[in-house]
């Protein structure tokens, strides 16, 4: 993570070291821009990291800390933003998360002798919707643009849990969260750009999981499934982000 961060560093001290004329005509080209302007755009988030704690209140501690990693998974969203000023905006973002994958399979033999194995799945669904600020840096005649930017978010999530054809049922949870991002974007139309960002935020909710019923059969085997379930899920990676936008 040191290692991006320095490179956009390095990016930005490359691009603020470029001529005195062409900052002069990009912040000369701001600020006679103005005009508010409007960004709708589409991406794509690789999202590196997700954990799902199936007993994160359980009394023993080294159960309480178990923990299932999903590893890293693709997702994809939505942005609108807002220019307020040359160098300033608001922005808001709306962005599904979902990934679940096999855990372990249930073996045992049926009632006619055959070995069968019922397969677990685990997993978590959510919503995520961020009210943004940025600041940025136009540098280049405009085309090009370096950012920071954060702030709030709110994520309606649940555990996907299940058991064969047996799926539990998890309630919504809503939590609330800040998130901090740096990126860049680049213009390669009047009205069409580039963004290439990566953000730190940690979205983690309580999850509340209940089968129906207290047995599931699967190809001909019976097993019992579990009791309520208490768990946590932390979509506690770094997320990479590139975006298509349309400026008008």
């Amino acid at each position: 993570m040191k290692s991006i961060a320095a490179l956009l560093t390095a990016c930005a001290i490359t691009f603020l070291s470029r001529p005195a004329r062409l900052c002069g005509q990009s912040i000369s080209d701001v600020v006679t821009s103005s005009a508010p302007k409007i960004q709708v755009g589409g991406f794509m988030d690789y999202v590196t990291s997700a954990r799902v704690y199936p007993a994160s209140r359980d009394q023993d501690p080294s159960i309480k800390i178990t923990y299932n990693d999903f590893g890293a998974f693709f997702s994809y969203g939505g942005d609108v933003r807002l220019d307020l000023s040359p160098t300033s905006a608001v922005g808001i973002i709306v962005q599904p998360v979902s990934t679940s994958e096999s855990i372990g399979t249930i073996y045992g033999y049926n009632s006619s002798g055959t070995y069968v194995g019922i397969p677990v799945r685990d997993g978590f669904s959510l919503w995520l919707l961020e009210a943004n600020g940025y600041f940025s840096i136009p540098v280049v005649q405009n085309q090009w643009n370096i950012y920071l930017g954060g702030g709030p978010d709110i994520c309606l999530g649940k555990r996907d849990l299940s058991i064969g054809a047996a799926v539990a049922n998890s309630p919504l949870s809503v939590t609330a969260g800040i998130q901090v991002a740096m990126g860049v974007s680049y213009m390669f139309e009047k009205d069409l750009g580039l963004r290439w960002e990566f953000k730190f935020r940690s979205p983690e909710f309580n999850t509340t999981s209940t089968f129906q019923s207290a047995y599931t059969d699967y190809n001909g085997l019976r097993v019992a499934l579990p009791q309520t379930q208490y768990g946590k899920v932390n979509v506690d990676g770094t997320n990479f982000t590139l975006e298509a936008f349309y400026e008008f």
